[in-house]
């Protein structure tokens, strides 16, 4: 019986250590099941040209560790509606250990039911259609409640057999037995029960199962709060039955909120106190998101989904389904039940035939977004597959980018790996050869189109619905008329309506840090005198030891540029011979450099030492470093117009507007009544578990309800909700 059970064991595991080594390999950390995310929105539903809020959440099971914040650093958004799946919005969010902020304005969104959804990298490579969902309702002024969907009757049907076996669950003031069918389709009687947490084997045993029920008991100490997957391996090491179960739901922490007062005035500044306590009383470090938002113009539905719930449950479904909060706040016996009749009634990302499955690729992690497009010609035709294209990004902000694709089916490319906020500026050129001699052109605007990254359709089986309004809103309505036409005006006076940029920064280096702002030569342009010239045109002769071979006019061929004793047969990256350009400390091209004009350029900073550039660690074998500074960010003063296409980085972050502390303003036009009164996606508390923060209130004279929702540093999701009383 030994070596059977050494047998089972090491077949059964080594498929695991293969992956998990993988992985290690291919991104630097432990073997990653697959990402969890969540969305905590400022409230569930909104009004005509509002703004939704949004704190993200990315956390990725982690073998043998639990949760830990994600390694993707981009999640992609989209809004999309409800039945047609058409997206109305699309963005890209920067994370950062796990978690990232965004906006998204409903300026031209029309009334009507839609779903929120978020994926990940990582969501993508494990399932392309496996997303967060949910549901938004865009309405006018009025109270609404959720409705759940069909998918609530899945808790009455009875679990299915699996190959002649069914593994039912039991439990009882903390003690749990597996309940394992066998029916005479089946067999074998000999198997392995496996139990994996997290990736990592938790639990093993031989078992000899009878026809009939057999009765299994599990000490549940052995397995850490939160889910674990059970498998029967056959003796050919084949998984024949599983299902998730769900230990100690009781474990989740707890939130304390209190304010300094009950009641307060409309103006009135407001302090909070956060207390977050572990199962075992002891304070916990977390970062968490708050919103305060007005009660009579929103309804939070008991079955909104949260945190705890998306992150503990939610997440691990292969098929959308709300699960109530209050699920974890009933009595141990039934919350143990109700949960895991919940997980075992669908199956569940985290079965142990899901991670298998995953042993034949190699999870790779992109720390930027993906820019996809097609490319036609002038006459409307898609690209020759295999065509080079490059990309000269100039953002906003930021120093240029460049990149590189090459051309698929049907025209489409993908550029992988970029990082840039907001709007940016593209070039592109494609490259390639004409006989022997090699050629670039740039491509018109037209030529490119830029698409946003696909996401799955909305399959949420949930609707809001109209609630009777215990409160007349004639004055919110009347607000909300006003608000919206002066926003439609631009007459930005109410403070509600005053937004602050966040400056974001990506690491970017200075242009000339490359090679600390030290170069062999430097050459100042002077801003006039040069607008007839181009680069080449100018560089010709001013350069000691610098060669040329090639037409300066040509500026379809740019010529070649060599410093003495370098190896001409060098190439540098991009598969150019000669010296390597930078153009404003971004790797590009004598192709990217001959459209430049004189004008543009501010200096030039040249290398022309083996010593210098084996310093800054660029190899190019003596060939030279030749570093453009050019006057401007933006190509548009140094390109046509024509050749200029937009593409969409990193949403950029924008401040929740902070309400003014003063008197109450009964003054229609002048009043603020939104109906989120406050937002602030970060905040912590200290290694104590404690945490706080203020707010001004608006002139709204009403209940407000106060949530909180955020994750511990060691991956526990926090959920909280408190209500103060607003009078006059």
């Amino acid at each position: 019986m030994r070596q059977l059970v050494m047998l089972f064991f090491i077949s059964f595991l080594f498929p695991w250590r293969v992956i998990g080594q993988e992985i290690t390999e291919a991104s630097g950390t432990s073997a990653i099941a697959f990402d969890k995310v969540y969305l905590h929105t400022d409230r569930p539903h909104y009004f005509l040209k509002d703004t939704i809020w949004i704190k993200a959440y990315a956390w990725s099971a982690v073998a043998g560790e639990g949760l830990r914040p994600s390694t993707s650093q981009t999640l992609y958004l989209a809004l999309k509606n409800q039945q047609t799946g058409e997206s109305l919005v699309q963005t890209a969010v920067l994370l950062d250990e796990g978690m990232g902020s965004a906006q998204i304005a409903l300026a031209d969104v029309p009334v009507g039911d839609y779903v929120l959804l978020a994926q990940s990298e990582s969501m993508r490579a494990w399932e392309s259609d496996y997303t967060f969902q949910r549901p938004i309702r865009v309405s006018e002024v009025g109270a609404v409640s959720l409705v759940r969907g069909s998918t609530a009757s899945k808790q009455t049907i009875p679990l299915p057999y699996q190959n002649g076996l069914r593994i039912g669950l039991t439990s009882s003031e903390g003690n749990y037995q597996l309940i394992i069918d066998r029916t005479k389709e089946q067999a074998e009687s000999v198997f392995q029960l496996i139990g994996l947490q997290h990736g990592k084997p938790m639990y093993e045993q031989i078992l000899s199962l009878q026809e009939g029920k057999n009765v299994h008991s599990l000490d549940s100490e052995m397995f850490l709060p939160g889910l674990a997957d059970f498998a029967l391996v056959n003796e050919q090491g084949d998984i024949v039955a599983e299902r998730p179960v769900y230990f100690h739901p009781q474990a989740i922490p707890t939130l304390k909120i209190s304010t300094d007062r009950e009641n307060y005035r409309p103006r009135e500044r407001v302090q909070v106190l956060l207390h977050i306590l572990d199962e075992f009383g002891e304070g916990l470090e977390a970062d968490f998101s708050v919103t305060v938002v007005d009660s009579k113009q929103v309804s939070w539905p008991d079955d909104m989904s949260t945190i705890v719930t998306e992150m503990e449950l939610g997440s691990t479904l292969n098929v959308p389904y709300i699960f109530s909060p209050h699920v974890f706040e009933k009595d141990l016996d039934n919350a143990t039940k109700e949960i895991n009749n919940l997980i075992a009634s669908s199956q569940s990302l985290t079965a142990l035939s899901r991670y298998t499955a995953q042993e034949g690729g190699t999870f790779v992690e992109y720390s930027g977004i993906k820019l996809s497009g097609v490319v036609k010609e002038k006459d409307g035709k898609f690209f020759e597959k295999g065509t080079n294209l490059d990309f000269l990004i100039f953002p906003n902000q930021g120093s240029p980018i460049m990149a590189s694709s090459m051309v698929g089916d049907d025209g489409r490319f993908l550029v992988e790996d970029v990082m840039f906020q907001g709007n940016a500026a593209v070039l592109t050129s494609r490259s390639g050869k004409e006989g022997k001699k090699n050629f670039s052109e740039f491509l018109e605007a037209t030529q490119v189109t830029f698409e946003p990254i696909s996401l799955p359709a909305p399959n949420l089986l949930t609707h809001y619905k109209a609630v009777k309004e215990v409160n007349s809103l004639d004055d919110i309505r009347r607000y909300s008329v006003i608000r919206n036409s002066r926003m439609e005006e631009r007459v930005i006076d109410l403070d509600t309506l005053t937004i602050e940029r966040q400056s974001m920064t990506f690491g970017f280096t200075d242009r000339t840090s490359l090679y600390l702002n030290q170069p062999d030569i430097r050459l100042e342009i002077p801003e006039k005198g040069f607008e007839n010239l181009n680069f080449f045109q100018y560089i010709r002769g001013r350069v000691p030891g610098l060669n040329m071979v090639g037409d300066v006019n040509d500026i379809g061929n740019p010529p070649l540029l060599f410093f003495r004793n370098s190896q001409f047969t060098n190439r540098n990256p991009g598969n150019n011979p000669g010296a390597l350009f930078l153009i404003d400390g971004v790797v590009a091209n004598r192709f990217m450099v001959a459209p430049l004009m004189m004008r543009d350029i501010e200096q030039v900073d040249i290398l022309n030492s083996v010593a210098s550039q084996t310093a800054v660690g660029i190899q190019t074998k003596g060939a030279g470093v030749i570093n453009i500074l050019t006057r401007r960010a933006s190509p548009m003063n140094s390109f046509s117009k024509e050749n200029v296409a937009l593409a969409r980085g990193y949403q950029e972050s924008v401040r929740f507007p902070i309400n003014q502390e003063g008197s109450l303003e009964k003054d229609i036009f002048k009043a603020n009544w939104n109906a989120t009164v406050f937002w602030n996606p970060y905040l912590e508390t200290d290694f104590e578990g404690i945490g706080n923060f203020e707010f001004v209130l608006n002139d709204l004279q009403s209940e407000l309800k106060i949530i909180v929702e955020g994750m511990s540093k060691t991956g526990q999701p926090i959920f909280g909700s408190y209500t103060i009383q607003v009078k006059e």
